[in-house]
């Protein structure tokens, strides 16, 4: 049974997903998964592979979304995304920027903030 918390993370996810497709990017893949590392939505935009971390918020008692993505877990989203180079070679030549996308759903409709290069690591 998944937790509001979860339920809360799919739907903004789905939100983020469908705004990036709507803006033309290609999404490739969800939710991809290694260890207990995973990155959220990995799409295309033109030539360049985009590793996009979702922030979704239901509640402002702890802040904005936007402040919500720590140096830990930007370390994790970048191991996972070691990881999933390697098993993904058609994508190894490519650049690769890293984005954030906060769904607000403490208002309706829902606020998308999308941020370009939000984070880098040096390759």
């Amino acid at each position: 049974m998944r937790t509001d918390k979860q339920k809360i993370g799919d739907l903004g996810e789905d939100m983020a997903a469908e705004y990036l497709q709507q803006k033309g990017y290609q999404v490739i893949e969800r939710n991809f998964q290694h260890n207990q590392y995973e990155l959220d939505v990995i799409c295309l935009d033109k030539k360049e592979l985009v590793i996009v971390e979702v922030k979704s918020i239901r509640s402002k008692r702890y802040g904005s979304a936007e402040g919500r993505l720590s140096r830990k877990k930007q370390s994790s989203i970048f191991k996972c995304s070691y990881a999933y180079l390697d098993r993904r070679k058609r994508f190894a030549g490519l650049d690769v920027r890293f984005d954030v996308v906060c769904v607000d759903l403490t208002q309706y409709p829902a606020r998308i903030s999308h941020y370009k290069e939000a984070f880098w690591e040096s390759w």
